[in-house]
């Protein structure tokens, strides 16, 4: 996932800088944000499944580790789709405003 860095936090905090972003490349940086969470959701859910397949297959004896990595990819995969119903609710909410 991609990391906020002290950065891009000054640009928020500075509205001048704000205006200087295009719709265009406001639209291309989140796409690119939720790809960058989408992937790290499915590298978390594989690292899960591995480390799973390991334990049942006798290679891995850390049941411990096992289980933090599958609560790891769970709790990713439920902020993910709170994310993903916080949008959807937001879309709703835009296409009800009165114009």
């Amino acid at each position: 996932m991609d990391k906020i860095s002290i950065g891009s936090l000054q640009n928020i905090s500075n509205p001048t800088s704000i205006a200087k972003v295009t719709p265009y490349e406001a639209q291309e940086d989140f796409k690119s944000y939720l790809k960058g969470a989408l992937d790290t959701l499915g590298e978390t859910q594989a690292q899960s499944n591995q480390a799973t397949q390991g334990l049942m297959n006798g290679n891995m004896d850390n049941l411990h580790q096992v289980m933090i990595t599958a609560e790891k990819a769970s709790v990713t995969m439920q902020t993910t789709l709170e994310i993903r119903n916080k949008v959807v609710e937001a879309y709703q909410e835009i296409m009800r405003m009165q114009v």
